[in-house]
């Protein structure tokens, strides 16, 4: 116990957790003996533990007991307890979290509904498959874990990379796979695949290699010991091929009901018979396919009775319904030499194409596990024709194997047959299959014995039986022979069921009938509940009544909506009056739709609840599926009447048409024919327009409502779950023809929650009405676009496909987007305009990567009407700078042979494109258009392809032609190449794919769609390279700032003479190296960067055109101060003559004095005594200097400048006053009206144009007085020539708006008042300068250095602290004045990273400063903002950095200086140690320190080595010592710069920061001419036109209406969209659509046509309405009218709009 209680010591002084732990262990576990604890005694001394430490435990310790007290596990506790006296804690937490996984699983697992319980309980069944050949087969074929049902579409609907057309599966397990693959592609050649693998094959031709041997063979031998029976092989046996049907049946089991229904509907396309019965594998239970057949449908004409009936058409029949004759046909015993299979295919093929399987089919085999029992069903469709074989509609079901092993499936075919077919044999001994025969035989079905061993008709046959010999008959013959007796048969019996019928028969027979699967029900129950809400409205107003937010009010939105971007003046009103009356109606039909909308009627309440109740995709798809299968029974038959009466009617019409005399009744029919019209519209019913419905709430809600239900949020979740299920979803509403922009937009938001905001490829499809795209497009991919042969997809519709996992690195993108639409040229479209069929081909190409242009037969005219729509929206694409892709696709073109043959037909498309090309060019007026290839890409070699019919004979009975599917696998190849080949910037993302359908919709909605295109994805991407852009520039400019400041130093210092391209063009180089690799990464890199790549030479060049700038103004200001430093250089030499002079002097007093102990007061006595003298022998001998005459060179410079003018001389004498104000009559000259008019009036925007120009030239001028201040250099001739050359530039770069001139008075009288106003200054520099370098001056200020030589020189030994007393009073002067010209770097840049309004671009300061005015609500400011924007936003940022100086913020600034102190004062100790270490190496006196000392410091601060001149004489031996005493100082010295700094006002500092944020933040200055917006371009003299996200109302800058009063208050961006004209110079007018006519400024700005404005310059004009009418003298009246829309703006909404 000693030992126990010492670990127990040594633990708690580690940790409290590991102590108790092991204190808890040896209580549970300590013993006297040896014998073991029994568990009650371990109970009990837990039990007594917890009462005396409960409390007292830790938290860990404390979890472990719990954890472990419900099953009292005490090994694991003990385990538990041991981990935490190791310190292990965390092992023992593992099974907590465990737990709470479980729980929480447990819990979501209850949450689901019970329909997903009753599907888990049917997937249960898996564990009860025994082993066995089923068990086998799945797994050959890698299906075992999908079964029961538990293969989805999403599975195998998937975009892969292998092309099954060209390629064999390498593997059983590959079969499913292409199996489905051939499937979606309609090659019903997926009935022939086979996969024979290498052993077998082996194998088989070692047992023929075997046989040869055998040399005793006898060729008569019997060779039919193989027993026919099925038989399997053992597990030591090599299997044989799976059988093709073994695959198909496989797939049937393993797939659940929605996807076998869609496997079904395309087997049923191929003309294949389908499982109708089908036993399970596994427990030998039937199954009836009902649900899995819904999708059936069929057309087919029913032959005439006699030549005066007509026949009769059914259409897309959904044949669940549908009651026809059963013919059913069974075998009886085996062995039998015909094939039951072949007989029937015979029957119902001319053309022999393999309905049912049989047994010389390709692939077969005596192994076939999964067709026994099995009851397929296929239906003869009649085509009207004479030589149809059956002239009705019949059913044929097939029992497949022996009947008398499948007595259930017999019973069922006996009760619902009309006629049942036997084969069988006559000599067939077996008694069972006799009683079978003969039991049938007298039953009251009629019946036919197919007689596999007679060879001629049997007679005798009663009324309803008949035999017949099929042994050794002729095909044609017998085929002759059957279907006569069946249809002899069927026309005595009146039996026709339909197989919903056939199911009640079927559960009567103890089959599960898949309908009866709980989900499947369920949803069948709630459709018909549905389906009853619409049974209280006539068909026709069902829509109105229930549906009615997607009729009248939604189609009037419309037109409002279209009627807002096409903006049109209306009467006395503006448009922006006209766009406020737009608005509120559209507002006012938002809410007219709620309130029609609301309360929900029961129909759409309980569609959504049903939609939104249901978690799980699947349950949706049940319930849309029995949806739309009993709408299409309610509208079918009522369509077809009226289709028939509307194709009457139309018949009439073209009659009469053709007659000479034209009849009354014409105009009535086509009136009739409208109300049909009208009436199929009506009464056209289907799932997509209750989503309509929906998306027509959401809008309303969205646009209305401010409090919305999450009820009403989920909508689009809806329409997002379904569309990722692969269900269509309209993106264009067809009835309306209009994108509700809204809606489509919140559905791809939903989808990109829920799946990430992924990578899309487009695919689109052009075509004429019924050319087969849809029906191409569900080929290509497997989609399910509806199919009709009578009118196509309304509108345009949507559909995901997803790419396989592994493919989607290589496609770099995620899914495929699939577009099909309503057919150009559509009948139902005769009315409108075919402006329809451009918006609609444009949206579907713009939207595209890759558009399939699908032409349907030869027919010339249809051909044409498809390319010249096709052509012109590819050349609107390229006019928008959108490239997509395009392949022809020519359908039904005769026999498809090889490309050679076909290059007559691609050289005329391609002829034919060429000239709509040129038509299209000559439409758009694009002049550099002349071909197809200069619009798209295009290679009519590889980018048209030839399809053949879609059909392998006639329909309704023909199979699909093997050619097409071959085409289309090999289209769809050519996609996904095209695809793969992609550029990555062209593929968008989904929130890209948003922003793009709503820029073409908007572009499509104003009447000139290339100049409204306004693509979001590329303002976002050009707004994000403009902040990196800022970024760069900065990190440019701050580095060249840095530069010279050390450049500057150095040449103060004498250290450089002459600027070498090493000392500025290097360094800078070397920083522009590194940011233009950030730049190339940027562009190579960034996700947009296919975008970018077309800004990245004018960006490139913009970065070179900075950086040459800067080194420009860098060596400019550089060469300046070398010419400064040497134009002193004689006046610095003779101060070095007086200094060296007065030196020479104190030193021979200071010898004189030497050795003699005086006080510092009496040393400096004796120095002062003879100082009076020194000065002036010294300044005796100065030179005479002449004072310049500045009055006189100002007038002798103007007398030269203005000779030519007559009176210059008498102006001279006037004295101008300080300020300069523009006389318009005199300084101002009107131009002339075109055609030789009348002078133009001075206007008022005129007048702020000249203040402007003038305040420029003002601020130019004061900002060269204050630099020749800050170099402090003498007065020159040249600062009065450089003054003409301001006035000059300026004046140059002036525009005059074309309308004026400034007059040479207006230069005379601004020169004549700069001049006098510079002398006054230029005088004063002058004495400043002269008083800084007066000899006498500069000797007094320069005392107390020469005395502290002198008493350096006196003191001897000591001598060593006066010198670093000296040399610290030099060096802190230049210390203060680096830290203050650092400061004023380092401030700016913290202001440029802190400050939001200055770490952006210019567009983001000028946001900040509108904030800023509106919160302020000054006029005065507003107006200086409008008309002098520059000078304002120089004030905005000098008002921000004072703010930031000031005393309140002087927090900010003190880290500042701190930092600025640190690292100067780390220099300066730096060059202490460094001189120091190298003085003492050298062996250096004093000079030789000062030297090294100087050199250090160098770059760094300003410290001329020749201010040290008067102390480098004296002799310093102990450099170690001047090191201590030179640190020893620094402190106290950076304490008193840090005084001197704090104390100095900061304001001082605001004109250098605000110069440097000014020239980062400066760019273009021009405004635009209608509005004043500031172009918000980076680079002041840019290339290309000016622009600006946001324009203003006209009014802003007074425009008004041609001789009235009236203000303009229409923004340029809309009234650049309208048909309106401006008037300029009174005379000439231009069309808003062509301002650039107008020359001039409106020439160089880019103006796009965009309805969406900021609210801010609205509330603006309201807000100072009466101030703006003041100014302008103009009114906000009539046509100038405020829209009252315009009034109810808040200035927290503007506030809020600026920041988003």
């Amino acid at each position: 116990m000693q030992s126990k209680q010492q670990k127990y010591q040594e633990l708690k002084n580690i940790c409290n957790y590991r102590s108790q732990a092991f204190l808890v262990l040896t209580a549970l576990k300590a013993t006297v003996e040896i014998t073991g604890i029994s568990t009650e005694e371990k109970r009990q001394r837990l039990k007594l533990i917890k009462q005396h430490m409960g409390t007292l435990l830790s938290e860990e310790v404390a979890y472990v007991l719990t954890k472990h007290e419900a099953h009292h596990d005490w090994e694991n506790l003990e385990n538990d307890l041991r981990l935490l006296t190791e310190g292990d804690y965390n092992a023992t937490t593992h099974s907590l979290q465990m737990d709470e996984v479980k729980k929480q699983l447990q819990s979501l697992c209850h949450e689901k509904k019970q329909t997903y319980k009753q599907q888990s309980n049917e997937n249960n069944t898996k564990e009860m498959i025994e082993n066995g050949p089923f068990l086998d087969l799945l797994q050959r074929l890698g299906l075992d874990h999908y079964y029961p049902k538990r293969m989805s579409r999403a599975d195998f609907h998937l975009i892969y990379k292998t092309a099954v057309y060209n390629s064999q599966p390498r593997s059983e397990k590959e079969l499913p796979f292409y199996f489905l693959q051939k499937l979606l592609m309609l090659d019903y050649g997926l009935r022939h695949l086979v996969f024979k693998g290498d052993e077998r094959i082996k194998k088989r031709i070692s047992i023929g290699s075997s046989d040869d041997e055998n040399e005793d063979f006898d060729p008569y031998e019997d060779v039919t010991k193989d027993n026919d029976s099925i038989s399997y092989p053992s597990a030591t046996e090599s299997w044989p091929h799976i059988h093709p049907m073994d695959i198909q049946m496989a797939i049937f089991h393993c797939a659940d009901d929605l996807t076998r229904q869609h496997i079904l509907s395309r087997l049923s396309i191929c003309q294949y018979a389908l499982p109708l019965v089908v036993p399970n594998p596994n427990t030998s239970q039937k199954e009836f396919y009902l649900w899995s057949l819904r999708q059936i449908r069929k057309s087919w004409q029913d032959a005439s009775q006699s030549p005066q009936d007509k026949s009769y058409s059914h259409k897309n029949q959904q044949m669940c319904r549908v009651s026809t004759p059963i013919v059913s046909f069974i075998r009886v015993g085996n062995g039998l030499s015909a094939s039951k299979s072949q007989i029937m295919n015979s029957l119902l093929s001319k053309r022999k194409h393999d309905v049912f399987f049989h047994r010389h089919c390709k692939g077969s085999n005596k192994h076939c596990l999964l067709m026994e029992g099995v009851v397929e069903i296929c239906w003869f469709c009649p085509a009207g024709q004479d030589d149809d074989i059956f002239d009705k509609c019949l059913a044929f079901t097939n029992l497949h194997g022996d009947a008398k092993k499948h007595s259930q499936q017999l019973s069922f075919l006996q009760g619902v047959s009309s006629l049942i077919v036997i084969l069988m044999s006559i000599s067939d001994k077996n008694k069972e299959n006799q009683k079978l025969v003969r039991h049938l035989w007298q039953s009251s079905t009629p019946l036919i014995c197919l007689i596999d061993d007679k060879e001629k008709v049997i007679t005798n046959n009663s009324g309803k039986k008949m035999r017949i010999g099929i042994k050794n008959r002729n095909e044609a013959e017998l085929t002759e022979e059957l279907t006569n007796a069946i249809k002899h048969f069927l026309d005595l019996s009146n039996t026709a069921l339909s197989l919903e019928y056939c199911s009640l028969r079927a559960r009567e027979q103890g089959f599960l009938i898949d309908e009866d699967q709980r989900d499947c029900k369920e949803a069948k129950e709630k459709a018909q509940t549905i389906m009853a809400l619409l049974e209280e409205y006539r068909l026709s107003q069902t829509k109105e009544n229930l549906l009615p937010l997607q009729g009248q009010l939604w189609h009037l939105w419309c037109e409002k909506d279209k009627e807002f971007y096409h903006l049109r003046e209306k009467g006395n009103r503006s448009i922006e009056q006209h766009k406020s009356e737009i608005e509120r109606d559209k507002r006012i039909i938002r809410r007219q739709q709620l309130e029609k909308a609301f309360p929900l009627n029961d129909l759409m309440l309980s569609v959504l609840k049903l939609l939104q109740d249901y978690s799980e995709t699947h349950n949706k798809l049940y319930f849309l599926e029995w949806l739309t299968l009993f709408f299409d029974n309610l509208t079918k038959e009522h369509l077809e009447n009226l289709h028939e009466k509307q194709r009457s009617l139309w018949l009439k019409v073209q009659t009469e048409k053709q007659r000479a005399q034209k009849n009354n009744s014409l105009t009535l029919w086509q009136k009739q024919i409208e109300a049909l019209s009208t009436e199929i519209h009506d009464c056209t019913l289907g799932t997509e327009h209750l989503l309509r419905e929906v998306g027509q709430i959401y809008e309303a809600l969205e646009e209305t409502s401010s409090s919305r239900d999450s009820l009403f949020l989920s909508l689009p979740q809806i329409a997002a779950d379904l569309m990722i299920a692969g269900v269509p979803i309209e993106l264009m509403d067809g009835d309306a023809s209009y994108v509700p922009l809204k809606w489509v937009a919140a559905i791809f938001d939903k989808i990109s929650e829920k799946v990430g905001d992924k990578r899309l490829f487009v695919l689109s499809v052009l075509g004429l009405q019924s050319s087969g795209k849809s029906t191409l497009l569900n080929a290509l991919f497997g989609l399910q676009f509806t199919v009709s042969a009578g009118r196509c997809t309304k509108g345009a519709y949507m559909q995901l496909l997803k790419v396989e996992e592994t493919f989607t690195k290589e496609l770099c993108f995620d899914y495929v987007l699939v577009v099909d639409t309503e057919g150009l040229r559509a009948p139902e479209l005769n009315s409108k305009s075919q402006n329809w069929d451009h918006e609609l081909a444009t949206l579907v190409t713009g939207l595209g990567n890759l558009t399939l242009i699908n032409i349907f037969g030869e027919n010339p005219s249809e051909i044409q009407d498809i390319l010249q729509i096709a052509v012109q929206a590819f050349l609107r694409m390229k006019q928008v700078k959108i490239s997509p892709s395009c392949f022809f696709v020519h359908q039904n073109v005769g026999e498809v042979t090889a490309k050679d043959q076909t290059m007559e037909g691609r050289r005329q498309l391609e002829q034919k494109l060429d000239e709509m090309t040129a038509l299209a060019a000559e439409l758009e007026e694009c002049s550099n258009i002349t071909r197809f290839s200069d619009v798209i890409k295009f290679d009519a070699n590889s980018h048209v392809y030839y399809f053949a019919h879609l059909w392998d004979g006639n329909p309704p009975m023909a199979p699909p032609n093997p050619r097409y599917s071959y085409n289309v696998q090999e289209l769809r190849n050519a996609i996904l190449l095209t695809a793969q080949r992609e550029s990555r910037g062209r593929i968008l993302k989904i929130s890209d794919f948003k922003f793009r359908v709503q820029d073409l919709w908007k572009a499509l909605l104003s009447e000139n769609f290339i100049f409204s295109f306004r693509n979001t994805k590329e303002v976002i991407a050009m707004s994000k390279l403009e902040t990196m852009y800022n970024h760069w520039t900065w990190e440019l400019r701050s580095h060249m700032l840095d530069l010279q400041n050390q450049l500057n130093n150095q040449i103060q210092n004498g250290k450089i003479l002459i600027l070498t391209p090493n000392l500025l063009e290097e360094p800078l180089s070397k920083k522009y190296k590194t940011i233009k690799q950030e730049f190339d990464k940027y562009f190579e890199e960034d996700p947009d960067s296919e975008i970018l790549i077309q800004w990245k030479a004018n960006f490139e060049h913009k970065l070179l055109v900075l950086e040459d700038k800067l080194i420009s103004d860098t060596k400019r200001k550089c060469n300046e101060h070398i010419s400064l430093k040497k134009s002193q250089e004689i006046l610095d030499n003779q101060k070095s003559q007086y200094e060296n002079q007065l030196l020479e002097m104190s030193q021979k007093l200071a010898l004189n004095l030497k050795g003699k102990e005086l006080s510092d007061e009496e040393l400096y006595e004796k120095f002062s005594q003879l100082w009076k003298n020194w000065i002036y022998n010294v300044s005796s001998n100065a030179p005479h200097v002449t004072e310049p005459n500045i009055d006189l060179d100002s007038e002798n410079i103007l007398l030269e400048h203005y000779k030519k003018d007559k009176n210059i001389v008498e102006r001279l004498k006037i004295k101008s006053g300080e300020t300069f104000k523009p006389k318009y009559d005199k300084h101002i000259q009107m131009k002339k009206g075109y055609f030789f008019g009348p002078k133009k009036r001075l206007e008022r925007h005129h007048e702020q144009s000249i203040d402007k120009t003038t305040n420029n030239i003002l601020y130019k001028f004061n900002e060269t007085l204050e630099n020749i201040w800050k170099q402090k250099r003498d007065y020159s001739q040249n600062y009065f020539h450089e003054i003409l050359r301001i006035i000059e530039n300026e004046l140059k770069s002036e525009h005059c708006e074309g309308d004026y001139t400034f007059t040479r008075d207006y230069n005379i009288d601004l020169s004549l008042c700069l001049f006098q106003r510079a002398s006054k200054h230029f005088k004063l520099i002058h004495e400043a300068f002269k008083s800084a370098n007066d000899p006498v001056n500069y000797l007094e200020r320069k005392k107390d250095d020469f005395f502290m030589s002198f008493k350096i020189s006196c003191q001897g030994a000591i001598s060593i602290t006066s010198f670093v007393d000296f040399l610290w009073l030099k060096l802190t002067p230049s210390i203060f004045a680096t830290i203050w010209k650092t400061m004023v770097h380092k401030v700016a840049g913290d202001m440029r990273a802190t400050c939001p309004a200055f770490n952006g671009n210019r567009a983001n300061l000028e946001k900040h400063i509108l904030y800023s005015l509106a919160e302020e609500e000054n006029f005065d400011n507003y107006w200086q903002y409008l008309h002098h924007p520059e000078s304002f936003f120089r004030d905005y940022i000098r008002d921000h950095i004072t703010r930031y100086c000031s005393e309140k913020e002087n927090e900010k600034i003190k880290p500042i200086l701190n930092l600025s102190l640190d690292d100067i004062k780390n220099t300066i100790l730096s060059a202490i140690h460094m001189s120091t270490k190298l003085a003492k190496d050298k062996g250096s006196t004093a000079s030789g320190w000062l030297d090294l000392f100087c050199d250090y410091l160098g770059s760094n601060l300003i410290f001329p080595r020749r201010d040290l001149v008067s102390i480098e004489h004296q002799e310093v031996t102990d450099t170690e010592f001047l090191k201590e005493a030179m640190s020893k100082a620094l402190d106290s010295a950076m304490r008193k710069v840090e005084e001197d700094c704090s104390s100095k006002p900061m304001d001082e500092m605001i004109p250098d920061i605000e110069k440097i944020l000014s020239e980062h933040l400066c760019g273009c200055w021009k405004q635009c001419p209608f509005c004043k917006a500031i172009c918000t371009n980076t680079i002041p003299q840019h290339e290309g036109d000016h622009s600006v996200p946001f324009h203003r109302p006209q009014a802003v800058r007074g425009w008004h209406y041609h001789k009235t009063e009236y203000f303009v208050i229409n923004f340029c961006t809309t009234s650049v969209a309208s048909d309106r004209f401006f008037i300029l110079r009174d005379v000439q007018e231009f069309p808003y659509k062509k301002y650039r006519e107008a020359g001039g400024d409106y020439a160089t700005w880019s103006i796009t046509p965009d309805t969406s404005t900021q609210p801010y310059w609205k509330w603006f004009v309201c807000h100072f309405r009466s101030k703006l009418e003041e100014k302008y003298g103009k009114k906000f009246t009539m046509l100038g009218s405020i829209p009252d829309s315009w009034t109810k703006i808040t200035k927290e909404e503007v506030l809020n709009d600026l920041k988003k």
